[in-house]
């Protein structure tokens, strides 16, 4: 069991923490027609649209209600319905994600009375899909952000059905998956033969395939099939940033609901497929048994480079959960140094002694008497990993330093090699790096 120790210190210096409102809005893009509105100064939505763009190099649909110092003195009433009225006639998109900003949350803007007005001003966008997030960013963190946001969209969209489809099921995702990761998890549901309805689906908007510029979210989940969630037979909910809907939809339309922390590595992975297995009546097709026997090798292969091996890991706490608990407790790995950006209960099951709630810097000032072998996070990991003078492998987000990161799979038996086999590859180079070395003692004497 692990335990949170919150840093003290007074000032971040190598930050690890991103804001809820990033959070919400990365939700918001994998919703198709969908519009992020950032209810903030201009700042707030330049430096989102900015890290988003950096990380993913793509388009990043998202406007903003534009706050003056006296708007947010004086209350940002108006700007609000500007920007909503300016929206709709412009873009007409097929939803409007409303995010605070600690701007607009310090003043207390009454922001859904705000909505009601709108709607009463204008009738005409009366029937305007309009979700609100309150997302001030003085407190919380990205993974906060997005829960709140998959969480009111359930809340405000999902109707009840006339009847279930027994083949149809609900599936939320966590931030911490890639594209290629929700590919992955679609396939495998339809290969027995179930329907799911991904929420959110970042494989069709954030993946690169989209041609051309779109002022809205070219791709995603469709609005309809969100609202016709209650048909579904049960949910399946991965990362506890997807928990609370889930249970939602579970008390509201009486939907079973099934957890997973994570679907990395092969025993979460094998519970997901005896999931389907049950509820399809259908076993695995022969292409998902060889990467399940691929993965045990790949495991067998590896664990000369990677048992005992310590890891410095920073992260959003849904990745650094899910990568974590299948490093130490099915490859063998060590945890060593543990930083996660925001308080979270459930990083306790962790099969470490320690979590520090700080930045980046805490690993260096923690560093003192403990080997660390390899740094996983995001790029901004990569000063740290110099500084311990071990190998960085990305994970995260932003991973602005490499591309097509986004397009990796970690999820699943082939995911799972994949990640394996990268770590042990790193390790790999470094120790043949390290065997050209001439000893000090060596070069002392030579010289």
């Amino acid at each position: 069991m692990a335990v949170l120790k919150e840093s003290n210190k007074a000032c971040s210096v190598y930050p690890l923490k991103l804001s809820q409102p990033l959070g919400a809005v990365y939700f918001f893009l994998g919703i198709k027609g969908s519009i992020p509105l950032m209810h903030g100064s201009q700042g707030c939505a330049a430096f989102a649209k900015t890290f988003l763009t950096r990380n993913f190099s793509e388009n990043i649909p998202m406007q903003t209600t534009a706050l003056s110092e006296i708007a947010t003195v004086m209350g940002g009433d108006d700007n609000l319905h500007i920007a909503l009225k300016n929206i709709i006639e412009r873009y007409n998109p097929e939803l409007i994600g409303i995010v605070s900003t600690g701007v607009s949350e310090t003043k207390g803007d009454d922001v859904e009375g705000s909505i009601k007005r709108f709607k009463e001003l204008y009738p005409d966008y009366v029937y305007k899909k309009l979700i609100y997030v309150s997302t001030p960013d003085y407190e919380g963190s990205f993974h906060n952000g997005y829960k709140k946001a998959i969480l009111s969209t359930v809340k405000t969209l999902v109707r009840r059905a006339y009847s279930k489809k027994t083949k149809q099921i609900n599936v939320l995702l966590s931030y911490s998956l890639t594209a290629k990761d929700v590919d992955t998890i679609k396939e495998v549901i339809e290969s027995f033969g179930l329907k799911p309805i991904i929420l959110p689906n970042f494989s069709s908007s954030l993946d690169g395939g989209s041609k051309g510029f779109s002022s809205i979210t070219a791709g995603g989940t469709d609005v309809e099939e969100i609202e016709f969630m209650s048909a579904s037979a049960i949910t399946i909910t991965v990362g506890e940033s997807t928990k609370e809907a889930g249970e939602y939809l579970e008390s509201k339309f009486m939907i079973p609901a099934f957890y997973f922390e994570s679907l990395y590595g092969l025993k979460n992975f094998d519970r997901f497929i005896r999931l389907l297995m049950n509820l399809s009546g259908e076993e695995p097709d022969e292409k998902l048994k060889k990467w399940r026997s691929r993965l045990l090798d790949a495991m067998l292969d590896s664990h000369f480079y990677l048992t005992g091996k310590k890891i410095a890991i920073a992260a959003e706490p849904d990745t650094l959960y899910g990568i974590s608990n299948f490093l130490v407790r099915e490859i063998g790995m060590e945890v060593s140094l543990a930083v996660a950006s925001t308080y979270a209960e459930y990083l306790k099951q962790l099969p470490f002694d320690e979590i520090i709630i700080g930045d980046l810097e805490d690993m260096l000032l923690l560093k003192e008497g403990k080997c660390v072998d390899i740094a996983i996070g995001n790029t901004n990991m990569r000063h740290i990993a110099k500084k311990l003078k071990v190998p960085h492998y990305r994970m995260g987000i932003p991973v602005f330093d490499r591309l097509g990161h986004f397009l990796k799979g970690f999820v699943g038996y082939e995911g799972s090699i994949n990640l394996v086999f990268d770590l042990a590859n790193l390790l790999m180079e470094r120790d043949e790096e390290e065997s050209y070395k001439i000893p000090e003692h060596i070069t002392r004497r030579s010289t």
